[in-house]
């Protein structure tokens, strides 16, 4: 068994549709060709099954769907679970649908999970997750009106990692986010102290596209592993996880 991770699928399927012979005409109300995406789930799909197998994990840090309603997220969702592999999820700066979790749970086909502001247990480590946001300094930082979401955001990080430790002190902990922690720009932030305060050893995250790979921190950053996981940074091809374990007996 093992785990890997790859977010920012970015699926926009309009009716439900098999893992083979998708129209991009009829079938992808918004398709990634302009960011040189091009037919990227056919990419995700083959680079998918070349490395997971049933028995392994994958974890998905947010932007899985561009859909603004559960009703068409379904549509993405069920084509996720034709790929094998039991898929662990938590929610992204696009994800409209998930304004409940009860409700997004609720709609998820079988062997599909998803946390926010909480955690689960995956072949004996934790992974906690939240979606994050933007840090204080950065390019898109306005600090009337992100101020309150991060602080937020942080604590929601911060309970679900003392849920995990209340429950489960002795396993390690990971951390999934959709923004990142830290960048080259901003190598600190709230996200991180907590982390450090958890013991956590890997963090992985999405969002960054393009010419932000550029920011992006990869590496051991204060004791934290951060992977950077976004499809397009990774190839559309699912990662194994790099973390250095630690026993915490």
């Amino acid at each position: 068994m093992s785990i890997y991770a790859m977010g920012d699928l970015h699926l926009s399927f309009n009716k439900p549709v098999g893992l083979y012979d998708i129209s991009p005409e009829d079938d992808v109300e918004k398709p990634m060709d302009i960011f040189g995406w091009e037919r990227h789930y056919e990419q995700i799909r083959d680079r998918w099954l070349e490395v997971v197998k049933p028995e392994d994990t994958v974890l998905i840090p947010g932007d899985i769907s561009w859909a603004l309603k559960m009703e068409q997220a379904r549509f993405d969702f069920g084509w996720i679970e034709q790929l094998p592999g039991k898929k662990v999820m938590s929610p992204g700066n696009h994800c409209y649908y998930a304004q409940s979790k009860k409700k997004v749970r609720e709609m998820l086909p079988p062997g599909m999970e998803w946390i926010d502001a909480d955690y689960t247990v995956v072949e004996g480590v934790v992974v906690a997750g939240t979606r994050g946001w933007n840090l204080p300094g950065d390019y898109h930082w306005e600090e009337e009106k992100d101020r309150k979401i991060y602080d937020r955001q942080a604590g929601r990080l911060q309970m679900a990692l003392e849920a995990a430790a209340k429950a489960h002190p002795d396993k390690e902990r990971i951390v999934m986010l959709h923004f990142p922690p830290a960048t080259k720009r901003i190598s600190s932030s709230t996200f991180l102290d907590v982390m450090k305060a958890f013991d956590v050893r890997l963090c992985v995250y999405g969002h960054l596209h393009g010419r932000a790979h550029r920011d992006a921190l990869v590496g051991e950053v204060e004791g934290v592993h951060l992977q950077l996981v976004a499809c397009d940074y990774i190839n559309f091809k699912p990662v194994p996880l790099v973390w250095e374990h630690h026993s915490k007996k």
